[in-house]
């Protein structure tokens, strides 16, 4: 019974953490980041102050928890994918990644200047780079499994990790991108890469 009651807790902790960046984030984009207090979070989110406290000491944590959590829907795929797939191809690949271009796209759609703050603020930090690095290690488990390959894996791995942040970086400093950009352009630079290590 304990056990249940401390997984039900633990469910709940996380749901509720998932909310205040749910509910943060978008206060964020319609508002500016230096615009909402942690008050508004906390009343949008449904708990006190205090408890906003809990789990972020500072406002700006959420924003480092915003670009992490991209991170790990990018691994969290990869791994879905390599548990379904005995043969992965670099083709595969390409289409996760374009799958989480297309999120990113959407998620930021009203907050482009946000996303480029997160990343701008944090990108050279312990927590990103740690989920960088998870991330291309993840990949390049997933391209190492990959017959025939020109390359050694990790090198294509960081190859198109560098490919997907940077071209995510050119389409958040655009303000003027037309609106199939990002998808668009991502497509034509991975299929480059594509055809240099297939």
């Amino acid at each position: 019974m304990g056990r249940v009651q401390h997984s039900l807790r633990q469910k709940r902790k996380i749901e509720t953490r998932a909310e205040i960046v749910r509910v943060a984030f978008d206060l964020f984009g319609k508002l500016g980041y230096e615009n909402v207090p942690v008050e508004s979070i906390a009343e949008a989110a449904g708990i006190s102050r205090a408890t906003f406290f809990n789990y972020f000491p500072q406002k700006d944590l959420i924003l480092r928890e915003v670009a992490s959590a991209r991170m790990e829907r990018l691994k969290s795929s990869l791994a879905a994918f390599t548990a379904a797939h005995d043969r992965p191809t670099m083709s595969k690949i390409v289409e996760i990644v374009l799958v989480i271009t297309e999120e990113n796209a959407r998620i930021s759609r009203h907050s482009k200047k946000l996303l480029l703050e997160v990343v701008m603020r944090y990108a050279a930090q312990g927590p990103l780079q740690a989920a960088r690095a998870q991330a291309v290690e993840a990949i390049t488990e997933v391209v190492a499994r990959i017959p025939r390959r020109k390359q050694p894996a990790r090198e294509v791995a960081e190859t198109l990790f560098a490919v997907y942040i940077g071209t995510m970086l050119e389409w958040l400093m655009s303000e003027r991108a037309p609106q199939n950009w990002l998808k668009d352009t991502m497509q034509t630079r991975l299929q480059l890469l594509l055809e240099g290590v297939a």
